[in-house]
C-alpha cells in the first residue's frame, strides 16, 4: 500500500505538496480574524452539505463563519485562510484562536462515512499541523487537551452543535490518525492484530455476536470504525452503526445480512 506523501506549509501561509489543494479567493475569506495563539489541533466538522456550497457560504459576509480547510467527498482540499501567520478561522466559537478546523463535505448527511479520500485528505492536514504547531497526533475528546477532537466536543461554549460531525465520522477517527502517522514514518502500519472479521447472516444480533466475543456493542462499534479497509465502510455497515448509536436500531435485534463488523480476536 502506497502512503501518501507529506504537505507542507509555504511562507505565505498557503499549503502545498502532494494533494489536490484550492485556495480562496480572496485569500483569506473575508469571515475571519487575526491573532491566534499556541495551536492545541484540529476540530473535525461535517458540513450538512457539499464543498461548493459551503465555499459560497463562508465567502458572504452575512455568514460570519468560516474554517481553515474544506474536503470535498473526492478529498480535494480548499485552503480558506493562512497557516502560521495567526488568522482565526470563525469555526467553534469559543475554541477559534487555539484550533485549527476542517469541514467535511457529506452530500447533505452527516450519517454518511468519510470517504477513503477524505480520510486520506484528513490524514495529510493532521500530520502537517501536528508538526507544524506541535501538538501530538492523537484523538482527544478534551477542550484542554490536543489532537484530533469534534465540534460537538466543545458543547455550548463552541456553539453548542453536539452532533458535529456525527457518531459515524466521529468514529473514523482513530483511523485517520493511523494513516497520519504511517504519513509521518513513511512506512505503511502492520496489518491490524487482535481483532477479527465477522460478516453477519442476517440471524445473530449485534449484542450476541459482543456476547459472544466477551465484549460489549461499543466495542465492536468502535473496531469496526477503527479497522474498515482504507478508513472507510460501506454505507450499510455506517447506517447500522449510526442507528444503533442513536437508538434507532435495536441491538438485540438480527443484524442485516452481508455487514462486514470487526470483533475481538
Amino acid at each position: 500500500m502506497s502512503i501518501p506523501g507529506r504537505l507542507e506549509v509555504a511562507s505565505t501561509g498557503h499549503v502545498t505538496g502532494p494533494a489536490s489543494i484550492t485556495y480562496n479567493e480572496p485569500f483569506p475569506c473575508v469571515n475571519g480574524s487575526w491573532g491566534s495563539g499556541k495551536m492545541q489541533g484540529l476540530v473535525l466538522h461535517t458540513m450538512v452539505g457539499d464543498l461548493p456550497g459551503t465555499t459560497a457560504w463562508f465567502n458572504d459576509p452575512a455568514a460570519q463563519a468560516s474554517a481553515h480547510f474544506g474536503v470535498s467527498q473526492l478529498g480535494a482540499i480548499h485552503q480558506f485562510g493562512p497557516v502560521g501567520k495567526s488568522w482565526i478561522a470563525w469555526a467553534e466559537g469559543a475554541g477559534n484562536a487555539a484550533w485549527y478546523s476542517m469541514e467535511m463535505a457529506d452530500n447533505g448527511n452527516p450519517a454518511n462515512p468519510l470517504t477513503a479520500g477524505q480520510v486520506t485528505a484528513a490524514a495529510q492536514l493532521l500530520e502537517l499541523l501536528s508538526r507544524f504547531a506541535g501538538f501530538p497526533l492523537q484523538v482527544t475528546d478534551d477542550v484542554n487537551g490536543y489532537g484530533l477532537i469534534t465540534h460537538g466536543d466543545g458543547g455550548a461554549a463552541w456553539g453548542g452543535h453536539p452532533d458535529c460531525p456525527g457518531n459515524v465520522r466521529k468514529a473514523q477517527r482513530p483511523a485517520i490518525v493511523a494513516l497520519a502517522r504511517q504519513i509521518r514514518s513513511g512506512t505503511a502500519g502492520p496489518p491490524p492484530s487482535g481483532v477479527r472479521e465477522w460478516t453477519t447472516a442476517g440471524q445473530d444480533s449485534i449484542g450476541q455476536l459482543a456476547a459472544a466475543s466477551r465484549t460489549d456493542v461499543a466495542t465492536v462499534l468502535r473496531l469496526t470504525a477503527q479497522h474498515a479497509p482504507g478508513g472507510t465502510f460501506p454505507a450499510s455497515v455506517a447506517s447500522y452503526i449510526d442507528g444503533v448509536f442513536a437508538g434507532a436500531i435495536d441491538p438485540r435485534k438480527p443484524a442485516p445480512a452481508g455487514l462486514t463488523l470487526y470483533l475481538p480476536a
